[in-house]
């Protein structure tokens, strides 16, 4: 599965389950929540919790993507591209 259809995917559940996000400041505040449990994974060395929590980090950013009609893969992409000129 690409990012695109994990988008996709994400949505389709999320739209299931009645819990699309209202807005951005929303989805931003999520995001930085799961920033901080990332790092709390890796100051506890879990291996298997810092698994969980890239996924919800994922998962916040597909939300940011989505909420602004952007896909994710695109911007990837996009942005891998501009890396490699500079």
């Amino acid at each position: 599965m690409n990012l695109s259809e994990l988008q996709a995917a994400q949505i389709e559940q999320m739209k299931n389950k009645d819990c699309l996000p209202k807005d951005e400041t929303e989805i931003i505040l999520h995001l930085v929540e799961e920033v901080g449990e990332v790092c709390e994974a890796i100051r506890e060395d879990d291996r298997e919790e810092l698994k969980d929590e890239i996924a919800d980090v994922l998962w916040q950013l597909n939300k940011l993507c989505w909420i602004n009609k952007l896909d994710l893969e695109e911007v990837f992409l996009h942005k891998l591209n501009k890396n490699k000129d500079r």
